[in-house]
């Protein structure tokens, strides 16, 4: 493989397509050909192979004219597999349609993001609820916009970006313009093709498949501001804000972006409280972010430097102990939830004083060497915060 492209397009080179598959021709070698007509395939005899029986697995060797051919891979993989190989040369390619097709970033602007739709309105709802909103159900997505516009100061210019957002003229074009430029998907004939041929077979083939994506990009984009148009500009241009500015914490619930991903870490602060040890003294445990991420594994984490019985050290950015596992949850809003909401629990409840469980125990058993102490953490039974009710002994009576 080159630098920017596969290295199967040498224009000098010949290859066999049979069955969808491309085989490139061994080395003309008489111990090779020796040996391999020792050996037993379905497909030896000479002849073009779309002669051959069809609804067979292709062959891992096939001969023609007196030369052997082995099989590597499929002919669509070349184009489908391309950005995970060359990621740099997709994005070039996938800026030069844009630029060819005037799809500026003048005609996106700031674009909503499918994660942060799916936070704004399905996650942080239900964290809200649990702080006692003056709501008897769910919120809904008008309600959190007017949370939103109450809780933040937006810049004016945001509104302006609102009036733009509403206009979908430019993006109605945008589809008409790649709509014309659709064609069919071009096949690759079976027998032999030369370097320059599965190149162009190629070309025409990536081309198509990254128009197809801006295409639905687009639609995407104007589905949403269709949905969102008839909001009101001060909603709207509270949610263009946040799509920029990419973090917010609201009522001890929040998010914040990767980088410059469209990921993000989305959060819930536990408040203090306390956990009593073996021989019922307490420990009082400070605020913490419990959070899990977008991408990757969803898996809660404790984003803070953080001591606890179900954190190895004492460390930011920790995985916190589960009894069940979230390794192969796909993000959505109700596996999000349910993760944050096992790993709040554990922190609180999962710990048990006679058992001692964890990776480290509260007080210090017999004969135990503590790699992590809890010592800083014990306050007296009357501790001002315990008596008045404002921190709560997690795991009393467990």
């Amino acid at each position: 493989m080159g630098g920017t492209s596969w290295r199967l397009f040498d224009p000098d080179q010949e290859f066999l397509v049979h069955q969808g598959y491309i085989y490139v021709p061994l080395l003309r070698d008489p111990e090779i050909d020796l040996e391999l007509e020792s050996k037993s395939y379905s497909c030896q005899a000479d002849g073009p192979p779309h002669q051959r029986q069809s609804g067979t697995s292709p062959p891992p060797l096939l001969k023609l004219k007196g030369r052997w051919f082995s099989q590597t891979v499929a002919a669509t993989s070349l184009w489908e597999n391309f950005g995970l190989v060359f990621p740099k040369a997709l994005a070039a390619r996938r800026r030069q349609l844009m630029e060819q097709y005037s799809l500026t970033a003048e005609l996106w602007g700031l674009s909503l993001d499918p994660h942060l739709i799916t936070i704004l309105f399905h996650i942080l709802p239900h964290f809200l609820r649990r702080e006692g909103l003056p709501l008897a159900s769910r919120l809904k997505e008008d309600q959190v916009l007017d949370l939103l516009c109450r809780n933040l100061r937006v810049p004016g210019r945001y509104v302006r970006e609102a009036q733009n957002y509403k206009n979908l003229r430019p993006l109605k074009e945008s589809l008409e313009r790649l709509e014309s430029a659709s064609k069919p998907r071009p096949s690759l004939p079976e027998g032999f093709v030369t370097g320059t041929q599965l190149r162009n077979w190629w070309e025409e083939n990536l081309r198509i498949d990254l128009l197809k994506s801006l295409r639905r990009r687009l639609l995407r984009e104007l589905e949403e501001r269709e949905r969102l148009g008839n909001s009101q500009e001060d909603r709207l241009a509270v949610l263009l804000y946040l799509a920029e500015r990419g973090a917010l914490e609201l009522n001890g619930f929040g998010f914040s972006r990767i980088g410059k991903s469209q990921e993000y870490r989305i959060y819930k602060r536990t408040g203090a409280f306390a956990l009593q040890d073996y021989y019922g003294r307490l420990y009082l445990f400070p605020d913490c972010r419990v959070a899990v991420s977008t991408s990757g594994r969803l898996r809660p984490v404790v984003l803070d430097h953080y001591k606890h019985p179900f954190l190895r050290r004492h460390a930011a950015g920790q995985e916190i102990c589960l009894k069940s596992d979230t390794v192969n949850l796909p993000f959505s809003a109700q596996n999000a939830i349910w993760a944050l909401e096992e790993g709040i629990n554990a922190l609180f409840y999962g710990y048990d004083r006679r058992r001692r469980n964890g990776y480290h125990s509260l007080d210090e058993p017999p004969g135990k060497l503590r790699l992590v102490h809890f010592d800083d953490y014990r306050i007296p039974a009357d501790h001002p915060l315990i008596v008045s009710g404002q921190v709560e002994v997690k795991n009393r009576d467990l």
